[in-house]
């Protein structure tokens, strides 16, 4: 998934969660993602599933982002 896609993904994440996000950070965001380590995703994940409201829309993004990533890459 290229820069592009990426910065497609996060915008339309933010706005489906009511949220408008600037380039700076969708920026992190997507940098988030790239540096996130698989065990980092899972406890986003298990947070996620326990408390929703205590998630940052950034951590979901991310998260979100590099589960996608993932998928489409066959990585870990």
């Amino acid at each position: 998934m290229g820069d592009g896609r990426d910065t497609e993904l996060v915008r339309a994440l933010a706005a489906l969660a009511g949220r408008r996000v600037d380039d700076v950070e969708v920026a992190a965001i997507v940098n988030q993602a790239r540096m996130m380590p698989a065990d980092r995703g899972n406890v986003i994940w298990a947070q996620l599933r326990r408390a929703p409201a205590t998630v940052s829309m950034r951590d979901y993004s991310a998260m979100t982002l590099r589960f996608i990533r993932q998928d489409r890459s066959g990585e870990d």
